[in-house]
């Protein structure tokens, strides 16, 4: 894959991570009682985005390192998933607006289609 692609990869990862601390943060959204849920998906998105991002530092020179490449490929993916999973539980406890779940979906469907076509490749 080219680096553009790479790139846009780490830039939806970004803005998710951004968008996830924003809302989480704000006890409007997520009050004290759902500290735990919103410490989870805090973690999911910096995991999604440390994992690309660490994927992307590696070459594929070695066999080693094209493993490693490939683990870090499959947890972000992994991660997206239960990510999708709390974020569907969000929606429905009302903490969440549609337009915020709606986004993140999209962006971690995105970065988890993206990161499938990259481990492909």
């Amino acid at each position: 894959m080219s680096e553009d692609i790479k790139f846009e990869i780490g830039n939806k990862a970004e803005q998710l991570l951004f968008s996830v601390f924003d809302i989480t943060t704000n006890r409007n959204h997520y009050p004290v009682k759902f500290r735990r849920l919103s410490d989870k998906l805090q973690e999911y998105a910096l995991d999604i985005h440390s994992d690309v991002l660490d994927a992307n530092s590696f070459k594929t020179d070695s066999p080693l390192h094209k493993a490693k490449r490939y683990d870090l490929q499959t947890s972000a993916i992994t991660k997206c998933n239960k990510f999708l999973s709390l974020t569907k539980y969000s929606l429905h406890a009302h903490l969440i607006s549609f337009a915020t779940s709606e986004s993140w979906t999209n962006l971690v469907h995105d970065i988890k289609f993206m990161t499938l076509a990259w481990r492909k490749s």
